[in-house]
């Protein structure tokens, strides 16, 4: 039976997500207590008690939203780390809106449970940046209207109450931190951090990558972890994080290696999620022409405000 005291002693770290928090792309030897991806790296760096990584392949936000939250409250953590959006854009029935529901969703409840929230943005999808130049347009503006949902969300958190002003966190909590652990007084609001993924992988380089060309690399998924830990430190001491914990990154694949993942794994991937994304993506790429030639600033507008492109508009709910 768990008493007041014990969870106010235990930090919980719980993540939810898709293939990336999963760990999709990452490598790990023994040294990895919590397993592989960036959340487990984070966790280690944070050297939280306990870590549950909810996370699934292929999860859209409404898995998250239906599935994973219920889930996350129940264990009640301290922490909770959302990163959704990368299996919604390259589906044909994309819509940002449905997301930005879901994310509100999410963090409301989280918050009202007292948890701490990381929101992550989503990098530019790498394997499409492969492709022809519409094709490229598409998947740039799917991407965007996912992060404009995350900033919209973080963005209707209530600003700090004047007696907080200086803290970095968005979220009218006024719970201070005990000890040397993050405070966990379920009566105030938990705060929201958000992290742009791209800014934070980018300081791997060439090797942020894995040879899908969609997530992170073992060198990437470090990355993330000490990006959103240093972010988190800002908003709260008590959030100590002890770079001496993060596990080793292997090696980059050979050549060879990377080959035959390509011919295993990643073709094979593609001709799956082609038969749903292709017709989806021939529409939106026919509509962006159509917007194109209309050279009406209203129709560009509406388009691109649809999208959350545009920032005189935010992605209206439903």
């Amino acid at each position: 039976m768990t008493t007041p005291g014990v969870r106010e002693s235990c930090f919980r770290l719980v993540a939810l997500g898709d293939s990336i928090t999963v760990g999709v792309g990452d490598t790990v030897g023994p040294d990895a207590v919590h397993g592989p991806g960036w959340a487990a790296h984070l966790a280690a760096v944070l050297g939280v008690d306990e870590f549950t990584n909810l996370a699934t392949n292929g999860a859209r936000s409404r898995d998250v939203a239906d599935t994973q939250l219920d889930a996350a409250l129940a264990l009640r953590p301290r922490l909770a780390t959302v990163l959704v959006g990368g299996n919604d854009v390259l589906r044909s029935d994309f819509d940002a809106r449905f997301t930005l529901a879901d994310l509100h969703r999410c963090v409301g409840e989280l918050r009202r449970a007292g948890t701490d929230v990381v929101l992550v943005r989503l990098p530019v999808i790498g394997l499409f940046e492969l492709a022809p130049r519409l094709v490229r347009h598409v998947m740039r503006r799917r991407v965007a209207s996912i992060n404009a949902a995350v900033d919209e969300v973080a963005g209707t958190v209530l600003p700090p109450p004047p007696t907080s002003v200086g803290r970095t966190e968005t979220g009218p909590s006024t719970d201070r931190p005990q000890g040397n652990r993050p405070s966990s007084n379920p009566a105030a609001p938990g705060r929201v951090v958000v992290v742009d993924a791209v800014q934070a992988i980018a300081p791997a380089g060439e090797k942020a990558w894995h040879v899908d060309r969609v997530h992170p690399s073992p060198a990437g998924h470090r990355r993330l972890a000490l990006g959103v830990a240093g972010e988190l430190a800002g908003l709260d001491p008590a959030y100590a994080l002890d770079t001496a914990r993060l596990p080793d990154a292997p090696d980059p694949p050979s050549a060879r290696q990377r080959l035959v993942w390509l011919a295993r794994a990643g073709l094979p991937w593609c001709v799956r999620r082609g038969r749903d994304f292709v017709p989806g993506l021939l529409r939106s790429v026919v509509q962006d022409l159509r917007a194109e030639r209309a050279f009406t600033q209203g129709g560009m507008v509406t388009s691109l405000a649809d999208s959350g492109l545009d920032p005189r508009r935010r992605i209206g709910r439903g």
